[in-house]
């Protein structure tokens, strides 16, 4: 009974993402389309299929000062946030002038955060969570179950020829557990 529970479900999904494909556009970008960048020095993950070129990104992230304080992971949360611009499906997040972040993403920046001095104080002492966190840098926010918002798979990073989902799971465990129980019933149906 379970094994036929677990394959209708698995079942489901494969059906719901298909069915919420969208044609991607850069909206960020006034529609234009997506295209290879093979010369990305930063969120180099979206070569193949990016919205932003190099200078794009290059004054972006020339634009964005580090926290005082930030940790390694909270710098890279950052950096993944202003890698929005290139990712080649944005217009399912941003619309109308509007990022919207997934609370997911939202509470592991603001955890990777806690620490970092923002405005005379620590991030954690200043809000009480990632959603706060989000809506004082002027996002919107929802639940990453709307497939509506940003959320960086940190598994698609290869800055320095490495992956690095470790920072990820250190912050959502239960995350971990679902996304094993789906590789399992990829690589073991029932």
């Amino acid at each position: 009974m379970f094994g036929y529970l677990a394959t209708v479900a698995f079942t489901f999904v494969l059906v719901k993402c298909s069915a919420t494909e969208v044609t991607e556009f850069c909206s960020f970008f006034n529609n234009r389309a997506p295209k290879p960048q093979p010369n990305l020095k930063n969120c180099t993950w979206f070569k193949k299929n990016s919205c932003c070129m190099q200078e794009e990104i290059a004054e972006t992230f020339g634009q964005v000062k580090s926290l005082p304080g930030a940790s390694p992971a909270c710098q890279q949360y950052t950096n993944y946030l202003m890698c929005y611009i290139c990712a080649p499906y944005q217009n399912m997040f941003y619309m109308w002038g509007n990022l919207m972040v997934c609370e997911e993403f939202c509470d592991a920046w603001y955890g990777a955060c806690g620490s970092a001095i923002l405005k005379g104080s620590r991030v954690n002492q200043l809000y009480t969570n990632g959603s706060d966190f989000c809506k004082s840098r002027s996002y919107k926010v929802s639940a990453i179950a709307q497939n509506n918002c940003f959320f960086f798979d940190v598994l698609l990073d290869t800055t320095n020829g490495q992956r690095s989902g470790h920072i990820y799971w250190e912050h959502h465990p239960a995350m971990l557990v679902s996304t094993m129980i789906m590789f399992g019933l990829v690589l073991y149906p029932l």
